[in-house]
């Protein structure tokens, strides 16, 4: 399976395509937080995602490690950056789509004991003959962010978390 280039949080600063999307999510940090740790809840709020599945048991952090799957492609997601409650960073490691370097960088900050924002950075690049391509997909990517989290912000109103 392909590679994809390793990253860290300077990416978000230096990708050919990358940029910011914030959301008012009515939840609290931590019912957020623990959607994000929920695998049975991503394919709810983001639509490409058909399933989620953790390589690494809980309590995750750094290093941890997830495959999600994308119609009947795979990718695996290294962590590298892990605060419970507050914020998560991971790149593609590996995966069956064409990209050169994929982050993704989720920050929670309480706006009330039921609410917080959600403040999503993403950072990729295409591989080679696809970078043609950057121009519009730099134009794409804030609205499918905007659309994913106003998704999620529905989603948090009748979100239980598994075991609860």
């Amino acid at each position: 399976m392909p590679t994809y280039k390793e990253v860290d949080l300077s990416y978000f600063e230096t990708a050919p395509i990358r940029g910011c999307v914030r959301q008012q999510i009515p939840a609290s940090v931590e019912a957020t937080f623990a959607c994000f740790e929920d695998p049975a809840a991503w394919p709810h709020w983001i639509d490409p995602i058909d399933k989620v599945i953790w390589n690494s048991s809980q309590p995750f952090g750094v290093g941890t490690s997830r495959d999600i799957y994308l119609g009947k492609k795979r990718v695996s997601e290294y962590f590298f950056h892990w605060e419970p409650n507050q914020r998560f960073a991971f790149y593609f490691k590996e995966g069956e789509i064409l990209m050169g370097a994929f982050a993704e960088d989720y920050q929670l900050q309480a706006t009330s004991a039921a609410s917080c924002e959600l403040i999503w950075r993403y950072a990729f690049e295409l591989p080679g003959p696809l970078r043609w391509l950057h121009p519009v997909v730099r134009l794409a990517m804030p609205s499918i962010g905007r659309k994913w989290f106003k998704q999620l912000a529905q989603y948090m109103q009748s979100y239980q978390p598994a075991g609860d």
